[in-house]
């Protein structure tokens, strides 16, 4: 028997679920780690793991059919962390975030990347016909948990203005204290990450950076353009995605996000408008977009 909770009770508990996962990163992180363990129970049915409760990943992973219990882990368990950027080959040709979770969960790589959504999408903005749907629909998420990931304000106003003007809906998502973008539909803080993925799925095209939203993207097999600072299509970005990334090289590369210097991950660049994500030039990923639709 489960509680309210989705624990299993007492000696119910299967004696193969020692192991806890301690789930860190973003909510990007947890689709992929959902995927990766899609692909453990696929390959080791029985096989089970415990999950260390956390607010903002729960949601994702309770239901997941091999996590068997979420709580909070006995003294002397053996503990799973997910931190796949402290691998000693993390930044290498060929090994991607992904493979690099796969293999920290047994798995011979290379796997196919396919992320797992456990449940179902929340679809009340779609099922109450609350948002104004055109025939060309795009959606916007300019912000990331690092502020070296995030275009310029400016650049997003002048860049929804021409798809605004050609007549295109354009709807925000994010948090409720980022900068409203100009001309978009505005749905800052009103959604949950589950109603973000169905709203997802509605679109022509989503625009968005190395951050959540991506990641959502590609599990709802949407056309992205996805706008890269610091950080590399070639280790998190999907085939099937447009990849735009500023030609200049930056002095301070080597100091800015990874593993050695985790401090700078929620500062903003020191760089300023020179910031390598702002060097992106607005024409081109217009022009990205317009391709697209």
């Amino acid at each position: 028997m489960k509680d309210e909770n989705n624990n299993l009770k007492g000696s119910e508990i299967d004696s193969g679920t020692d192991e806890w996962i301690n789930p860190i990163g973003g909510l990007g992180d947890t689709l992929m780690l959902s995927g990766v363990l899609k692909l453990v129970h696929d390959k080791f049915p029985e096989k089970r793991y415990n999950l260390i409760r956390r607010t903002e990943y729960t949601n994702f992973l309770r239901e997941h059919p091999i996590i068997a219990r979420v709580g909070f882990p006995p003294r002397g368990a053996r503990i799973i962390s997910t931190t796949y950027w402290q691998d000693e080959h993390y930044g290498q040709e060929g090994n991607r975030a992904f493979q690099i979770l796969a293999r920290m969960f047994g798995l011979e790589t290379p796997v196919e990347e396919k992320l797992f959504l456990t449940g179902e999408p929340d679809d009340i903005f779609l099922k109450n016909n609350i948002i104004p749907w055109r025939e060309k629909n795009v959606i916007i998420a300019p912000s990331s948990d690092s502020p070296r990931k995030v275009m310029h304000p400016m650049a997003w106003h002048h860049l929804v203005e021409r798809l605004y003007v050609d007549g295109i809906f354009v709807m925000q998502v994010g948090r409720p204290n980022e900068m409203h973008i100009k001309n978009t539909y505005s749905l800052l803080g009103a959604t949950n990450p589950r109603q973000i993925i169905s709203l997802l799925g509605k679109a022509n095209v989503i625009i968005t950076s190395d951050n959540f939203i991506m990641h959502a993207a590609h599990l709802v097999q949407k056309p992205a353009v996805v706008l890269w600072g610091p950080t590399k299509p070639e280790f998190y970005g999907y085939t099937g995605h447009v990849h735009l990334r500023s030609q200049k090289i930056c002095a301070l590369q080597s100091e800015c996000i990874g593993p050695k210097v985790p401090q700078n991950y929620p500062t903003p660049c020191p760089l300023g408008l020179e910031h390598c994500i702002n060097q992106i030039p607005v024409e081109e990923i217009y022009k990205a977009v317009k391709k697209l639709l």
